[in-house]
Parts: C-alpha cells; sequence; structure tokens
C-alpha cells in the first residue's frame, strides 16, 4: 500500500488547507462592510473596497478576491507587483485599463489579465461608477 507523507517544512500548506475546511462555500456581499481607500496606489480619488476572500480561503495560490466601486473621476493608480498575477473582470462601468501601455476601454464583462511585474492602472473617466472583481494569485 502506498502512503503519503507531506514533506516537512509545509506547515503553511496544512494551515492554508486546515482553514478552507473550516469555511464555507459562499460569501454574502452584505456580510462584508465596504472601507473607502483614497488615492489606491497613488491614485485619485476614493474607492470603495470589498475583501470578499483571502488565501485562506483557497488550498491553491489565490491571494485574494476582492470587489471594489470606482466612482466617476476616481483612479487605480499605476503600481505593478511581483511574483503574482491579477484579472480584473469588469461587473459594470467602463473604466479605461492600462497594462504595460496598453490601454483598453473595457465594459461589463470584459476581463483584463495582468502577469507579474507588469505595470497596471485603472481609470474611471465616465460619468457611471465602475465595479470590478479583482483576482491575484501568487506564482
Amino acid at each position: 500500500m502506498l502512503s503519503y507523507e507531506q514533506p516537512p517544512g509545509n506547515d503553511m500548506a496544512q494551515k492554508r488547507q486546515d482553514a478552507v475546511n473550516d469555511f464555507a462555500s459562499f460569501v454574502r456581499l452584505a456580510d462584508i462592510a465596504a472601507t473607502t481607500r483614497t488615492a489606491d496606489h497613488g491614485g485619485l480619488g476614493a474607492i470603495a473596497f470589498r475583501r470578499l476572500l483571502t488565501e485562506t480561503n483557497f488550498s491553491s495560490a489565490v491571494d485574494f478576491v476582492d470587489l471594489s466601486v470606482i466612482p466617476p473621476a476616481s483612479t487605480i493608480g499605476k503600481h505593478q507587483h511581483h511574483d503574482s498575477e491579477e484579472i480584473y473582470f469588469i461587473a459594470s462601468g467602463s473604466p479605461l485599463v492600462t497594462v504595460n501601455g496598453d490601454s483598453r476601454r473595457l465594459t461589463r464583462g470584459d476581463v483584463s489579465v495582468v502577469r507579474s511585474g507588469e505595470w497596471h492602472e485603472l481609470v474611471n473617466d465616465t460619468s457611471e461608477p465602475v465595479e470590478i472583481f479583482i483576482v491575484q494569485v501568487s506564482l
């Protein structure tokens, strides 16, 4: 009979799995209060931010799932991450998203992929709020 022994020093993986086992499979938006972030990543204005899930909710390399509302004239400033990738999913609105100098007007249902080390920013230069889900995954 084959048996599997966890390699030494993998305590974080076990803690992560234990946390996942204790977590329900659903998150209610109404249960998570929005916080205000001003000048997010050096951007302009304030955004409403909710961290829906954290790395403790996954057994994979997902770091977090966020929902942010970016009001008109607000931005998420130009920044980069190392050793992680992000997905921006546009839930509503039509922001201007720039990744490594390539700017695109995105709309509801569109997705932007930001790879490790890429510069990115989001600008809401419209008259309507923008809602985005951001998923970050460690490499």
